[in-house]
């Protein structure tokens, strides 16, 4: 028996992430309320090869703005909330999994907040929590491979480094470009349309598609290491953003800067150094990994090697 939640979640920072009223039934099961969606990216972020579940509570009455290919404009109110977690075997999900954080953005009177909930070893919930937190994990991959990973929950300042721009915090994840994709023959951005979730914007035909960085079918190399660029890279490397704030413009990864305005190829050889490094202070991306992304780095490898 499940607990149906007929309510709208509650758009604050409180001490349980169960009082926000984002899931029902049993926490650890990670089922929304019917007032909260799950969205999905063409090209995720990566983040030490855990699994994520990302939910978007738009509030009564409310509904995203169309404003480009960008980020939508989001009413107060609106909660973003990414569960991380590993499962045990990923063969099969069934054998159960860790969950170890929900890393969560409220916006009210037009600002972006962020906050943290730690989920408690009982599994039972999470706890809002500002300081960093290291554990070793120990999972069995897709392919049967043993692997650990150090990893380390994010502090506030770790959290704004990233998901911020010119002072100002943002979303980095959910732009309309990234938004834009086929989940089980449903188009994301139509079902928001349908649903008055998102309005204001033009033909699907007319918006631009983020590509996928694993389909080599759809895209040439260059699209997805663009994509990979654009989501891993480009919320620090670009104008306004952490590195070009610590060291000038000139290096920006953003998808919709045309090649010769990024610098990739002036930097090509400084961006295969720190993405194959797992030196702290020294690898890329620079905050929220501590090994290396293979499958990733062979990406930007062949996109790299092709340049010459």
């Amino acid at each position: 028996f499940v607990d149906i939640i007929d309510e709208y979640p509650v758009a604050e920072f409180l001490l349980k992430l169960s009082e926000l009223k984002l899931f029902e039934g049993e926490l650890s099961n990670l089922q929304p309320t019917e007032k909260v969606e799950i969205y999905r990216l063409s090209t995720p972020l990566f983040t030490d090869y855990a699994q994520k579940l990302r939910f978007i509570s738009i509030p009564e009455g409310g509904s995203m703005t169309y404003d480009g290919e960008g980020l939508p404009i989001f009413p107060n109110n609106t909660i973003l909330a990414k569960t991380f977690y590993y499962y045990f075997d990923e063969r099969d999900p069934s054998l159960g999994k860790i969950i170890i954080e929900t890393r969560t953005m409220i916006k009210k009177s037009g600002v972006w907040n962020v906050g943290n909930y730690v989920w408690n070893e009982d599994q039972t919930d999470a706890f809002l929590d500002d300081e960093s937190h290291g554990l070793t994990i120990d999972w069995i991959d897709e392919f049967g491979v043993e692997k650990t990973v150090d990893y380390a929950v994010p502090t506030y300042l770790n959290c704004i480094t990233c998901h911020q721009n010119d002072g100002v915090r943002i979303p980095i994840g959910p732009r309309i470009r990234n938004l834009n994709m086929t989940y089980n023959s449903v188009n994301q951005l139509e079902d928001y349309i349908s649903k008055g979730l998102l309005v204001g914007a033009p033909p699907l035909s007319d918006i631009v598609v983020l590509p996928n960085w694993e389909d080599d079918i759809e895209y040439t190399l260059e699209e997805r290491a663009r994509a990979y660029f654009d989501v891993n890279c480009a919320h620090c490397h670009q104008p306004g953003g952490f590195y070009n704030l610590q060291f000038g413009d000139g290096f920006d990864l953003r998808f919709e800067i045309p090649f010769d305005d990024t610098n990739i190829f002036e930097n090509r050889l400084d961006i295969l150094s720190r993405m194959s490094s797992n030196i702290d202070g020294y690898s890329m991306p620079f905050i929220g990994t501590s090994l290396i992304h293979d499958e990733g780095l062979a990406l930007i490898v062949e996109y790299i090697e092709s340049m010459d």
